[in-house]
């Protein structure tokens, strides 16, 4: 008989346990289905699952289902307090060759966002989420070009906080910006804003 705490020792970084590695570890996945239907494990989606007792992090759930999301636009600008509305869509942006289909179906609070694979890992930094988990997000300067890039699909009132508040940081990197900024063909736009809001 395999306890439960025999399954918690396979439980990886994020909290999650992965049916994958129970069967890696020679355990039958009958003893799933059982901790299931007695309500101490949770199935967070295929192959995934929570335990009953624990807490676990949405947002790190959300990158264990979408291995090539990164956490952009509102969300991350909301994780990195350049935004005090947290968006009713969770962003994420993954490459134009990544399959979502059939995330979207499940998904249906979260917006993808598809780029070139090439300019997709421009700027990816781990942080820590709200919730504790360590998930991916781009980082400030890579939210400030994705802005800038959709302006007239964003929100006025977050574009403006977003953009105000990064040129008024300390934390800002005009260098870094710029290097973005040439990568995604808006210099120019950057420029503007750089010159008005520094």
């Amino acid at each position: 008989m395999i306890d439960l705490d025999s399954l918690k020792k396979l439980v990886r970084e994020n909290g999650y346990l992965y049916t994958k590695d129970v069967t890696n570890a020679g355990i039958r996945r009958e003893y799933l289905k059982k901790y299931l239907e007695e309500g101490s494990l949770i199935r967070e989606s295929r192959g995934i699952y929570s335990f009953a007792d624990s807490i676990n992090d949405e947002f790190v759930l959300l990158q264990s289902r979408c291995k090539k999301g990164v956490f952009s636009y509102g969300t991350a600008l909301y994780f990195h307090g350049l935004s005090d509305r947290f968006p009713q869509m969770i962003s994420m942006t993954v490459p134009k060759t990544y399959n979502v289909f059939y995330l979207k179906e499940e998904l249906f609070h979260v917006e993808f966002h598809r780029i070139k694979p090439s300019l997709w890992d421009l700027g990816m930094i781990k942080m820590i989420s709200p919730q504790g988990g360590k998930i991916t997000v781009y980082d400030r300067e890579r939210c400030i070009c994705d802005m800038i890039r959709s302006r007239k699909q964003t929100d006025p009132q977050v574009f403006i906080q977003a953009v105000k508040g990064y040129f008024s940081s300390k934390e800002r990197d005009n260098i870094r910006l710029m290097e973005y900024a040439k990568k995604f063909h808006i210099e120019e736009k950057v420029q503007e804003y750089m010159e008005i809001l520094c």
